[in-house]
Parts: structure tokens; C-alpha cells; sequence
């Protein structure tokens, strides 16, 4: 899978209907990339904390 420089930007009805269509394996796969790239934000919000402003 290549990146692109610009995030897809797709409307939610078109999401959706990807959903959808989706195979068991894209969607498993799909979950496995949303909860590593959480992981990804959580472990760096943790390493660098900042501070909120009063």
C-alpha cells in the first residue's frame, strides 16, 4: 500500500458503503491499524506530557 501525501477524503456514506463491502480480513485488518496507531498516540502523549494552560 502506498501513502499519499493527502488523506482520502471520503464522505461518511462512502465509508459506510466500504464498510460494507468489506471482507472479514480487510476489517480485521482495518481494526489491527486503527488500534496500533492509537497505541502509536497514546505511547506518545505519555512520552512527551504537556502542559494545559489554566
Amino acid at each position: 500500500m502506498t501513502m499519499r501525501e493527502e488523506p482520502r477524503r471520503e464522505t461518511l456514506a462512502e465509508v459506510q458503503r466500504l464498510l460494507a463491502r468489506a471482507r472479514p480480513d480487510q476489517l480485521r485488518r482495518l481494526l489491527a491499524d486503527i488500534q496500533a496507531v492509537q497505541q502509536m498516540t497514546n505511547r506518545d502523549e505519555h512520552a512527551s506530557p504537556q502542559r494545559r494552560v489554566s
